[in-house]
């Protein structure tokens, strides 16, 4: 088991990624992390939780949320690996052995890092701990203070070890890509100015002096502007350094590490090194004329300056030039590196593994949906890392995902070969000579062959390099396994920018200015574009092409998701054209699922919802899933769960909306049907020996496939899953299927009755009156009624239950007239006129004997036991309870066997058997603990409370009235 904090917060378990769920679940994990086996109070949970004044139930969510990670990790077999979730008092804390938290890894690599005296072990140790990031710690988290803090300090930590990072790189004579880890890290820092100082001096050793100093004044005036300061002294420092040229491009100051002391002391090469100008001139020409450098052994050079000389306050001269033109490879057909690229940090690093030389060669397979940047990300690798191979960069657009026709395999052979020196009159005839001359002038070299928009694994395969020290990078749409499986391939899958890289790609093509100014509609501006970089350059360039208008008049543009995607064209180039070309390459299932997709009320998707759109065997839709998975045109998020990225969404909405009107509307019919029967079976395996709550329509469709439920946490797991989605099925739903459709969610509104429900059984009770179905308006209003009863709603709730007996009378449904007895006794209860609260129970208790109904007998049973405990009266409330427990017998755990566990305790504590009602309450507690039922087991503590206060216990009494306050406070 494995938990992440260093990027978004995140569990892994021996079936993946756990569903952690809303935000504040996931900072309220994160905070049990961070503090981990230590005691967190409610208090300090409470202050995590909410960034303003939190709500006067905020114990209660808390706990709620308490209770729902618990049983997740109980799913995951967290137990196995010392992973416990403990309550103690007014606090929780995590148990976690060492090991399984990532910023426990991260910690520990950069304190080994700090004892290793060669700085190759250094930079690995520092490499590795960086690559556990996947973005801004905490990801996902509510921006509370405390929270807020505890990402800051995160942050600060890996800004360190990034420096460190770069200084070992220098040490090791690698100024370059120090460089290049800097300036990421200071363009979003960019008043850290130990990093800024950091990064003149690499650029500086690199022989980029004039970008070092821009650096400088750049950083100076914007201290000036923002915060009123002068550079401090380390800025100042490495400003004077390069001005009197020390630390130079080959100096000393990026020394090498051969020694034993490398990396530290006086081996190091962490000292200054003061050379002139003349010095690096001299290096720069022996290194462009191919000669040695001065003071190789054997080879006279020409004098320099003794390091005990003065310095000149001069620049030394540049070098970047020179040395690139020695590294030149031989062939290079790379077109220019892409502008404004940013960020990637880990998708580069995972190419550099992949592109490692290995005894197989080494093939790269960068993937993802159109417009995220696959070219962009190829190009910008090849031409960082194209001087690792000496004999040449090749080059070829395939032209898979394009308007024109793919190229010709023969064609590329001959461009390839060309580069390579064979001459035009030299070349077969065939694709199959071409291949084979290629294999053989390839099988000495090494080469870097960059392959762009291949569609299938048969276009790349005679592209490969047959050399075992070349390396191949492809990129596609498609996932190509063929290529993984026969070729070795390694995949690189692309997805879109988090949030703060999609703010810092425009802040690259608009300037940090245009941002600053716009903060809000930047992060708008960035939102709208799904983190898409193809639709985030558009949306650029449209604010970049007039400056005049700000940055939120795009944003209003885009806000309207209709015209939305014509807003994201600019001449040839648009988010519609690109998607377009995808669906044209899908089999024509797969092309008819995702025109249909949007017909679908939300992004989440199923092979369930999708065979039902499209009317297909449950195989058939599996199927097409995949393949609109494998052309990333979805995302598959979990077994058989897919999501569709918002624009693509639109995409397929807009599709939808061009088909038949009839079409639209069977369709739809035939996904609510398929949403009802499903919950109409997820309800019946919640509530086992349940009466079904209603019947499909006489003009519904029977799925062609059902999900089966085998335990009620899947079945409640699948309802609380899809709420939001049948809230929009049932939006737009007939009357006959929409107030089904809710009733069907009844065992998840009965463990939730304070979440939101009245306005969705006021939708459905207007139904029923609509289509005349008594049955339903009885069983509707008994539900509504229990809600607005938990809700305190008591007037609304007697006027909602008083007509539902007599409805489901006439309708013939004497198990509905009972619970709406039931129901309405409560009321009566709660408004104190016990008379009639009496008469109605036990009314309802006769009729469901008669109907023989066991189920409702024992709910009868429970409320009138309840009732004759309230009445003072615990030896007929004992019967009665006991009477539903026998009932009730060889059941699953379930909150009415709850209820009745806890009456009978009650009855006997009132009777002083002390000894039974404290075993009668604890195996009504440990039922409730297993079902997860927060408030039924505060109940059942609180009960404990009194019947330990009866006994004498007054210590354990309070105990557990803190315990029950946790979970639910009164």
């Amino acid at each position: 088991m494995k938990f992440r904090l260093l990027g978004a917060v995140a569990a892994d378990g021996a079936e993946g990624e756990l569903r952690l769920g809303p935000e504040k679940r996931r900072s309220l994990l994160a905070l049990l992390l961070l503090r981990r086996n230590r005691a967190v109070s409610v208090a300090q949970l409470t202050e995590a939780l909410w960034v303003d004044e939190p709500p006067a139930n905020a114990r209660t969510v808390v706990q709620s949320h308490v209770s729902r990670l618990r049983a997740l990790l109980a799913e995951a077999g967290a137990d196995r690996h010392g992973v416990r979730l403990t309550t103690a008092g007014d606090a929780y804390t995590l148990r976690l052995p060492e090991g399984l938290l990532d910023v426990e890894q991260f910690d520990a690599l950069v304190a080994a890092a700090r004892t290793e005296r060669r700085s190759t072990e250094v930079v690995g140790a520092l490499e590795h701990a960086l690559g556990l990031w996947r973005g801004p710690a905490l990801t996902g988290t509510v921006p509370s203070t405390s929270l807020e803090a505890w990402r800051q300090t995160l942050e600060e930590n890996r800004l360190a070890a990034v420096e460190s990072l770069a200084d070992h790189l220098q040490r090791l004579g690698e100024p370059a890509r120090a460089a290049e880890l800097l300036r990421a890290e200071t363009v979003a820092h960019p008043l850290r100015e130990s990093l800024v100082s950091a990064l003149m001096l690499a650029l500086f050793r690199a022989g980029r002096q004039s970008d070092a100093i821009t650096w400088y004044h750049r950083t100076r005036d914007s201290l000036a502007d923002r915060l009123g300061v002068d550079p401090g002294r380390a800025l100042n420092a490495a400003y004077e350094r390069i001005l009197r040229g020390e630390g130079a491009p080959g100096g000393p100051d990026a020394g090498s590490d051969t020694g034993p002391d490398a990396g530290s002391g006086a081996g190091s090469g962490a000292g200054p090194d003061i050379r002139s100008d003349a010095a690096a001139v001299d290096t720069a020409s022996a290194s462009a004329s191919g000669t040695a450098p001065a003071g190789a052994p054997g080879v006279p050079g020409p004098r320099t300056r003794s390091r005990s000389a003065a310095p000149v306050l001069t620049l030394a001269a540049p070098v970047e030039a020179a040395d690139r033109a020695a590294a030149l490879p031989a062939v290079d057909l790379l077109p220019r590196p892409p502008r404004g690229f940013y960020g990637r940090s880990a998708e580069l690093a995972a190419l550099g593994d992949a592109l490692r030389p290995g005894p197989d060669g080494a093939i790269a397979l960068v993937t993802g949906p159109a417009g995220v940047g696959k070219t962009a990300l190829a190009l910008d690798w090849a031409h960082r890392h194209g001087h690792r191979f000496p004999d040449g960069v090749l080059f070829a657009d395939l032209g898979g995902f394009s308007d024109r026709p793919d190229r010709e395999l023969g064609d590329v052979l001959a461009e390839f070969l060309a580069a390579l020196g064979t001459a035009h009159e030299d070349l077969p005839p065939t694709l199959a000579g071409r291949a084979a001359l290629y294999r053989r002038a390839t099988a000495d070299r090494r080469l870097l062959v960059v392959v762009d928009n291949a569609r299938e694994s048969e276009q790349v395969r005679p592209l490969l390099p047959a050399g075992t020290d070349s390396a191949a990078l492809v990129t596609s749409r498609h996932r190509m396994l063929g290529l993984v499986a026969s070729e070795l391939a390694r995949p690189v899958p692309l997805s879109v920018l988090r949030p703060e890289e999609s703010a810092a790609l425009l802040a690259r093509v608009l300037g940090p200015s245009r941002i600053a100014a716009e903060p809000e509609a930047a992060r708008e501006l960035a939102d709208l574009c799904d983190g898409l970089p193809l639709a985030l350059r558009i949306a650029a360039a449209k604010a970049a092409a007039d400056p005049r208008r700000g940055l939120a008049a795009v944003t209003e543009q885009l806000r309207h998701e209709q015209r939305r995607l014509s807003h994201l064209a600019a001449e040839e180039i648009s988010v519609t054209s690109a998607l377009r070309i995808s669906c044209e390459q899908l089999p024509p299932t797969a092309a008819r699922l995702f025109r249909t997709l949007g017909l679908h009320p939300g992004p989440m998707v199923d092979p369930y919802a999708a065979a039902a759109l499209v009317d297909l065997e449950h195989p058939d839709a599996a199927r097409a899933l995949e393949q609109l998975a494998a052309t990333h045109l979805i995302t598959e998020t979990g077994a058989e769960q897919y999501t569709l990225h918002d624009l693509v969404w639109l995409y397929a909405r807009q599709l939808a909306a061009e088909t038949d009107r009839a079409e639209q509307r069977t369709a739809r019919a035939r996904l609510a049907d398929q949403y009802l029967y499903t919950g109409l079976a997820a309800a019946q395996c919640a509530e086992p020996g349940s009466k079904p709550c209603c019947e499909p329509p006489a003009a519904s469709h029977r799925p062609r496939a059902v999900p089966e439920f085998t335990a009620v946490e899947d079945a409640l797991h699948w309802l609380g899953a899809h709420r939001e989605t049948l809230a929009e099925v049932i939006a737009t739903a007939g009357p006959e299927r929409a107030w089904r459709l809710v009733l069907t969610q009844w065992p998840l509104i009965l463990r939730r009755v304070r979440d939101g429900w009245v306005p969705q059984l006021q939708l459905a009770l207007e139904a029923t009156v609509e289509t005349g179905h008594l049955d339903g308006e009885s069983q509707v209003r008994a539900l509504l009624g229990w809600v607005l009863v938990s809700n305190r709603r008591l007037h609304e709730a007697a006027a909602c239950l008083t007509p539902a007996a007599e409805l489901a009378a006439r309708a013939g449904n004497q198990v509905g007239r009972a619970i709406a007895l039931i129901n309405l006794a409560a009321v009566h209860s709660e408004l104190a006129d016990h008379t009639a609260a009496g008469a109605g129970l036990a009314q309802a208790l006769e009729i469901a004997l008669a109907a023989d109904h066991p189920h409702t007998v024992a709910l009868a049973l429970q409320h009138l036991a309840r009732h004759h405990l309230d009445a003072g009266r615990p030896r007929p409330a004992l019967d009665h309870a006991l009477h539903g427990i026998s009932l009730s017998t060889g059941e699953r755990p379930g909150p009415r066997r709850v209820l009745l566990h806890t009456a009978a305790g009650e009855a006997l504590s009132a009777l002083g058997r002390h000894p039974e009602a404290r075993a009668r309450l604890g195996a009504a507690l440990t039922e409730a603990e297993q079902v997860g039922h927060d408030e039924a087991t505060a109940e059942v503590l609180r009960a404990l409370a009194r019947a330990e206060d009866a006994a004498g216990h007054a210590h354990a009494a309070t105990a557990h009235r803190r315990r029950a306050d946790l979970l639910s406070p009164v």
